[in-house]
């Protein structure tokens, strides 16, 4: 059975609609198609769900996937210094830039979102004693997550890229393997994706030791911001942040100061 689309074929977007149809397919322990400006991605919030994905990307047992949620979950679940809530928000909130934060969660005392999951959804998002939580930029995908915020169930939405493992971002739904559509339930199809000149997944940074664990799309973006607002809390760790080979900003003309 097909999915069902959203925007319907000639009809233009209409984000808190959209941000709904997904909620109520999410809620129901469904599995979606959404778009990213790093590209499309896979989502759901159950157990099943994330099998389901799990099966049509041929990824293997065990593999962890992330949360894709809100600055306002990252601040709640993750253990980070008053200065670094600070130095997320900014980067996520104020610059609108999609981030993967990973940080250290309490492993005793557990959220009350992450105290829902049973044992084998908390394996798959955690690693360690450690968490990943991509706050995402983007009017849909805001509107997604306040509404999965105000969830009264306290409902978390688990996510990984819609391609086949291995076989890099789809940035149109055009791109995406058959077989990847045929496993969800609602595709929400945005058109070509913002980041799509990369050809790259988002930055992934690891905020308690200040490390950048993926050069994703507009890393040296990212990089300057870091440089220019935050080089303190990189000098305390004792980290540099590498220019990005591909994309330099060094050189002259290119912009820098």
């Amino acid at each position: 059975m097909a999915p069902r689309l959203v925007p319907k074929p000639g009809t233009a977007p209409n984000v808190p609609r959209d941000a709904k149809e997904t909620y109520n397919t999410l809620k129901r322990g469904g599995v979606v198609i959404v778009p990213t400006d790093v590209g499309y991605a896979l989502l759901t919030s159950s157990q099943a769900g994330i099998q389901r994905i799990f099966s049509a990307k041929d990824r293997r047992e065990g593999h962890n996937i992330g949360i894709i949620g809100t600055y306002k979950q990252h601040r709640e679940i993750h253990l980070l210094s008053e200065v670094k809530f600070e130095m997320t928000r900014v980067l996520t909130e104020d610059m609108a830039m999609i981030v993967g934060l990973i940080a250290k969660y309490d492993t005793k005392n557990l959220h009350p979102r992450l105290a829902t999951l049973d044992s084998s959804t908390l394996s798959q998002v955690t690693k360690g004693d450690t968490i990943s939580i991509a706050v995402p930029e983007g009017p849909f995908l805001r509107e997604l997550g306040r509404l999965c915020g105000e969830d009264p169930d306290g409902m978390l939405t688990f996510g990984t890229s819609a391609n086949l493992t291995g076989q890099g971002q789809r940035f149109r739904t055009e791109d995406i393997e058959p077989r990847l559509i045929g496993a969800v339930d609602l595709v929400v199809d945005y058109g070509l994706q913002k980041w799509q000149a990369y050809r790259r997944g988002g930055v992934n940074f690891d905020a308690e030791n200040m490390k950048v664990l993926r050069k994703g799309a507009g890393y040296e973006v990212f990089r300057d911001r870091m440089l220019r607002w935050f080089p303190h809390l990189l000098e305390e760790a004792g980290v540099t942040i590498e220019e990005d080979p591909d994309y330099k900003t060094s050189e002259p003309g290119s912009g820098a100061i």
